[in-house]
């Protein structure tokens, strides 16, 4: 396994048509090909970026075929901390741009995450596993944790966010389950750009005096209605056998007791929701904020961060659970759109009651989707604990509008 610090090409498998970026959501899971052409190389640590693009599929891939798979994975995890111990990463990783960090901090969970799995797929103890992460390499992650604060293990933000997918992926399969899986984090992204352009509209809406309403409020149905096109790929293209070989591995972490990535951690969903139907969520599904607050580490932390504030616009510390939340005051309706469309007369409030029916239908889309290719087939669930119930967790952005 020492050979694998060595980058080889990455692609593996004959395509079948040329590739194109999934950029929009036609793209999607057409299962057209099944290599990925990185157009654009992203690599913010030098070597160890490297690795993790071109080498980490083939050594999961060798660790899966391996007789051995226990001492396949303790050789991957020896060559990795070998490698980040043969120059400063940690200087390097401190000196990065903001941009650039990002997607190291990307790479370096990528690897911790895939150890973790790998060696639980290897069935090797606590002790064993945690040797097999390693002194450099846990330190390298802690070293991002200490300048970006988050949950500590690969999330949401990493896997989606910051994952450069459309031109160098970070990836864990070959050939075409490593397209779907590029296609799945690709779609995720798409959903998030709509998702962040109706959140624009909304807050220009809520903060701007001068916003014209209906103008803000009909970019925000058609950029929610775009997001469940997306969706929709999602249902009805989504091959269920290649992203069962994919998804588990970013099931939760084996070893930690902590949540993998998933939908549930998106900010943009939250902050949506806020500012179109936040008083009517609490009155509805009042747990939907108590999890929130309860695990707010999964979520990107800055943008949950100004959330908070929007709950919390008289608490110096908005990440504590607000008086509200136990009935000791109001909610905070300058959090939501209401007061302006409240004064908007009856076409405001028509545009407002279609992006309240627009959201839903998305979150219904989402519930479906979740369904079909998780709790129906029995695969185990990442973005849920063991003593919640998966349809209580997935309705809880639901209102009580019909179906």
């Amino acid at each position: 396994m020492t050979s694998v610090v060595r980058p080889t090409a990455v692609d593996s498998g004959s395509p079948v048509a040329p590739e194109r970026s999934p950029n929009r959501s036609e793209d999607i899971f057409s299962h057209l090909t099944d290599s990925i052409d990185r157009s654009e190389r992203k690599r913010p640590l030098g070597p160890v970026s490297n690795f993790t693009v071109e080498q980490l599929p083939h050594c999961v891939a060798e660790i899966q075929r391996s007789e051995r798979p226990n001492g396949a994975i303790k050789a991957f995890g020896r060559s990795v901390n070998a490698m980040i111990g043969e120059a400063d990463y940690s200087g390097l990783l401190l000196r990065l741009p903001q941009c650039d960090f990002e997607i190291a901090k990307t790479d370096i969970q990528y690897l911790v995450n895939c150890t973790y799995q790998m060696s639980a797929f290897a069935g090797l103890n606590p002790s064993d596993a945690e040797l097999t992460v390693g002194a450099e390499l846990s330190r390298l992650a802690s070293l991002t944790c200490q300048r970006q604060p988050s949950v500590g293990v690969l999330s949401y933000e990493d896997m989606i966010l910051t994952n450069p997918v459309q031109s160098d992926p970070r990836l864990y399969c070959l050939g075409a389950v490593g397209v779907e899986e590029r296609d799945f984090c690709a779609g995720h992204q798409l959903i998030e750009s709509e998702l962040q352009s109706a959140m624009d509209a909304l807050l220009d809406l809520r903060d701007l005096g001068g916003a014209d309403a209906s103008r803000c409020l009909t970019q925000c149905v058609a950029r929610l209605e775009s997001a469940q096109d997306v969706l929709t790929r999602f249902e009805d293209h989504m091959s269920p056998e290649l992203f069962s070989q994919f998804r588990a591995f970013y099931g939760k972490n084996p070893y930690r007791n902590t949540l993998g990535p998933s939908g549930r951690f998106s900010a943009r969903v939250v902050a949506v929701s806020v500012l179109l139907v936040g008083e009517e969520l609490f009155r509805q599904k009042p747990q939907f904020y108590w999890d929130l607050y309860r695990l707010s580490e999964y979520y990107p932390q800055t943008s949950i961060g100004k959330v908070f504030c929007w709950l919390s616009p008289d608490n110096r510390d908005a990440w504590l659970k607000p008086a509200w939340l136990e009935g000791k005051a109001d909610f905070p309706r300058s959090a939501t759109i209401s007061p302006v469309v409240e004064r908007g007369g009856r076409e405001i409030e028509r545009l407002h009651e279609a992006c309240v029916c627009a959201l839903d239908r998305f979150t219904r889309m989402h519930r479906r989707a979740a369904l079909k290719h998780t709790v129906e087939p029995g695969r185990p669930l990442v973005g849920v604990e063991a003593s919640e119930s998966i349809e209580v967790v997935l309705c809880q952005r639901l209102l009580t509008l019909p179906p």
